[in-house]
């Protein structure tokens, strides 16, 4: 669960202009496709749809659900795309509140057990490993890194 203060969620629903059940200016399926390439997480599933269906509730979903490193990344990554899009809006003191989001995320995102989490690919060609990866990194995102080793090890000890 990523540890955003009140007032830092309302700035951030504010940038990411939240407050009509949108998020910036994504479709359903362009939600889907950002978070897919960011996260390798369905924003769809119904883990994050406890809050409700629309975009803007999905993505409160996953600040509950998911660990502050993943979180901070996220919301960098959309703050990226708003500004690449021009869709953060005109509103006055824009860019002030674009530096205070940039800095929630970044102290989310010192919040990482594993500076190389990408770095864990497979070395067998075996179709439960890309299951496993999965596991280990959720659980790293977590920061569960206990978890993680334990997953790991029992597919390592598995087979050999």
């Amino acid at each position: 669960m990523a540890d955003l203060s009140s007032i830092e969620r309302r700035k951030l629903e504010r940038l990411l202009r939240m407050s009509g059940g949108y998020v910036l200016d994504f479709t359903d399926r362009t939600f889907s496709e950002f978070f897919e390439e960011h996260t390798r997480r369905d924003i769809d599933a119904a883990v994050y749809r406890e809050r409700g269906t629309s975009k803007a509730n999905r993505l409160r979903g996953f600040w509950v659900v998911e660990g502050n490193h993943l979180v901070g990344k996220v919301i960098q990554a959309l703050i990226l795309y708003g500004q690449a899009e021009n869709c953060l809006g005109d509103e006055p003191g824009l860019t002030e509140l674009s530096d205070d989001c940039w800095k929630i995320a970044s102290r989310m995102m010192r919040d990482t057990p594993v500076a190389e989490l990408d770095a864990l690919t497979a070395t067998v060609d075996e179709r439960d490993f890309e299951t496993v990866a999965q596991h280990v990194r959720e659980a790293i995102e977590k920061n569960q890194p206990e978890a993680a080793l334990d997953r790991l090890h029992t597919f390592v000890i598995k087979e050999t």
